[in-house]
């Protein structure tokens, strides 16, 4: 009887032990020995651990623990960011939510907080320590790696030099080429952590490096990889623990950035795109026209800076520079006029248009989708050419003489090495007086992209363009609006090369090889997109 009181006496305490004094570091520490391995996360496996929901809530209720509270925040950054990955998960990236960092989603001692106010209101401005971002980690792969135990605070400074040592020392995560020592964009946006400018960056890199780096070599920063640092799994068809096929050790690629990418707060990305567009024929009414060349060079300059935190709000401006010309020689020796850079009957230049522009990320959730919309005016006199009378003030077409709203919707998908990018655009001309007619065009576009290397990108294209018009003949009860007067279709290859690590050049050919009441002829493309960093 004595035996069994003592048992019962205690299962009660250790009950109750158990319910009172959940050890939160104990379980973390079994937590991350289960699910993490060499840096990635199972988190196919850990959605139904119920050691998870137990810290979370016992992280929304509970006090931080005196004496504690530095290693225990680390802690809870990492168990939310798993906990919100989960909630989400499949996903490809942290950033396929938009909310991912910003929202008020988690509970911190009965306070809502972010991920963001976690790391940067309240670990970084209470606990200062570069250690830090080799300890955080924010769920993609450009993070250093994620350890497979907790942090406790009588360990707590030798696992942080442990982990910062591990990711100073690894050549995947700090890198040197051609005499230039390669950084994660981390060392970029706190810099002030690091120290006051590069040089003293670098010496706090050396002060954990075993091989160090001298004052000759220069300092760039490589775009980061925000890939989730999952592991994969049998559901999806690989092996669980297989390494992340994604190479950081040179410099990333931007060939998979599009049109409808968006930049983060502070970001900016300058675009130049050249066009030579240049017809020798045309099907009008029916009838096949030519002995003729009609060339337009466009340079187009685009402006795109980011000031939402979550990338969800883009705005910026567009610049038209055109000349144009027009010969009775129908050969390629036919394009001369358009670079005469003079305004005359067979030849126009200028800056002929400007508008402004914002693109958003309209669904939070889908990352992969945006809106574009782009108001412009004209900015010469007479862009669509003046015919009098008199030939000598005559001037050739530059430019349309309308106000232009330009709306675009754009949607990509990749998969490994190759990726889709579709454009469907309303593009609407407004008439600026009563003698011209209203525009509408419905282009709908399609791009397929192959990446062999990380600086480089193959794609085909092809585009296909109704354009509707109104007030043909306002006077005329017997002429219906919006009728479809063309039509046109183009298709073409391309060619992305990655210069630098923000520095893309791009190579397009296309053919219009098919229209009705349209030119038919070429465009050969230059295009120069350079990212802040």
């Amino acid at each position: 009887m004595k035996g069994l009181i003592t048992f019962l006496f205690v299962s009660i305490y250790s009950v109750g032990f158990s319910q009172n004094e959940f050890d939160f570091f104990s379980t973390a520490d079994t937590f991350f020995f289960k699910y993490c391995l060499n840096g990635k996360v199972d988190y196919v496996h850990l959605k139904s651990d119920p050691d998870l929901p137990k810290m979370i809530a016992y992280i929304g209720e509970t006090s931080l623990p005196s004496g504690k509270e530095k290693a225990y925040l680390i802690n809870v950054y990492n168990i939310y960011v798993i906990s919100k990955v989960a909630q989400n998960y499949p996903i490809g990236s942290p950033m396929d939510d938009s909310g991912f960092f910003t929202d008020k989603s988690f509970l911190l001692n009965g306070r809502k907080v972010s991920l963001d106010h976690l790391e940067n209101d309240i670990i970084r401005k209470e606990y200062p320590d570069p250690r830090l971002h080799f300890a955080l980690v924010c769920g993609a792969v450009g993070c250093p790696p994620i350890p497979h135990f907790a942090y406790r605070q009588e360990l707590l400074d030798a696992q942080l030099d442990q982990q910062t040592t591990k990711a100073l020392n690894n050549d995947q995560f700090v890198y040197t080429s051609d005499n230039t020592i390669y950084l994660s964009e981390i060392f970029s946006w706190y810099e002030e952590d690091f120290g006051k400018n590069k040089a003293e960056v670098v010496a706090f890199i050396n002060s954990y490096r075993t091989e160090k780096f001298d004052e000759s070599h220069r300092v760039q920063y490589y775009p980061y990889d925000w890939t989730l640092n999952g592991k994969t799994s049998p559901e999806m068809g690989i092996n669980v623990g297989e390494p992340h096929t994604t190479n950081i050790s040179s410099p990333p690629n931007l060939q998979t950035f599009t049109a409808g990418s968006l930049l983060g707060k502070g970001k900016a990305d300058l675009t130049l795109f050249n066009t030579l567009y240049t017809e020798n024929k045309q099907l009008w009414m029916g009838n096949r026209i030519s002995g003729y060349r009609s060339t337009f060079m466009t340079h187009l300059f685009q402006f795109t800076y980011g000031i939402t935190k979550n990338k969800r709000v883009n705005i910026g401006f567009d610049v038209s520079f055109r000349s144009s010309g027009n010969s009775n020689d129908s050969t390629f020796a036919g394009i001369s006029p358009a670079f005469s850079y003079q305004n005359s009957p067979e030849s126009r230049v200028g800056i002929t248009s400007a508008g402004i522009r914002v693109k958003v990320q309209p669904f939070k959730q889908v990352a992969d989708f945006s809106i574009q919309s782009t108001f412009s005016i004209p900015t010469i006199k007479h862009p669509e050419g003046l015919y009098t009378a008199n030939s000598e003030e005559n001037l050739f077409w530059a430019d349309w003489d309308r106000y232009t709203w330009w709306n675009q919707f754009f949607y990509s998908k990749t998969w490994g090495d190759f990726q889709l990018f579709t454009e469907f655009d309303l593009w609407f001309r407004f008439k600026r007086n009563e003698s011209q007619i209203g525009m509408l065009d419905l282009p709908v576009s399609a791009f397929i992209s192959y990446f062999p290397t990380k600086k480089i990108t193959f794609y085909a294209m092809t585009q296909h363009v109704h354009r509707y018009t109104n007030n043909i003949e306002p006077n005329n009860p017997n002429i219906t609006d919006w009728v479809v007067p063309m039509n046109y279709t183009a298709s073409g290859v391309g060619f992305k090369y990655q210069i630098l690590s923000n520095l893309n050049l791009e190579l397009l050919y296309t053919n219009f090889w098919r229209g009705r009441n349209s030119g038919l002829g070429n465009t050969f493309n230059l295009g120069i997109k350079f990212l802040t960093k």
